[in-house]
């Protein structure tokens, strides 16, 4: 008897799709952020580098940032 009840319990378990909407929509959202962080880097680093040509350029001048 308990096994039956232990049998019928984990068939439950497999076929329950209950969180698998959930799961997709976590997934989908990660692989997003994951593509928008690889493409933002060298967005980044490409801004980070003009911003500190541009106060080199200032600082060579004689101008005070």
């Amino acid at each position: 008897m308990v096994k039956l009840r232990a049998r019928c319990k984990i068939k439950e378990l497999i076929s329950d799709e209950a969180g698998t909407v959930g799961l997709d929509y976590g997934m989908i959202v990660s692989l997003f952020a994951v593509a928008l962080i690889t493409g933002l880097t060298p967005l980044g680093d490409n801004l980070g580098t003009s911003f500190k040509a541009a106060a080199d350029a200032m600082l060579a001048n004689g101008r005070p940032i």
